[in-house]
């Protein structure tokens, strides 16, 4: 990804551990959430909870090496694709300069009234395709 994608990090701990003494795959969808949330507030687009009226629809993660106990993980995030109620943002994760996974997520405007999806807003696109860019 470009030097200019929006970094979050994520320091392994104990509890992201499994038997084997490497970094669990369901941990990183959480490295992934975490870098979303950030992302997200650090483009003003959902400052908070109750800004964060999105669902996610899909997330795929493709695993290259593993990552262990005390490691730094850096998350690249930027946002690919932009429809009417939805968006992609793109996801690396490295540990020291090393590709370790590379994840999508397909986030689609929500309202948790009326339980359906909603065009995405139009300061959400406005912010997000300018860091997009």
């Amino acid at each position: 990804m470009p030097s200019g994608d929006f970094i979050h990090e994520e320091r392994v701990r104990f509890r992201d551990l499994d038997p084997m003494g490497h970094v669990n795959n369901a941990v990183f969808l959480t490295y992934v959430e975490q870098a979303r949330v950030a992302f997200l507030a650090d483009a003003g687009a959902a400052t908070g909870l109750e800004d964060m009226n999105l669902i996610i629809a899909r997330v795929e993660i493709d695993f290259k090496a593993p990552v262990r106990l005390g490691q730094e993980v850096e998350i690249s995030v930027r946002a690919s694709r932009f429809g009417t109620k939805s968006f992609d943002l793109d996801y690396e994760l490295r540990v020291e300069g090393e590709l370790v996974a590379e994840a999508k997520s397909v986030q689609v405007a929500y309202d948790y009234e009326r339980r359906e999806p909603v065009p995405l807003p139009a300061d959400w696109r406005e912010k997000l395709t300018a860091i997009a860019a």
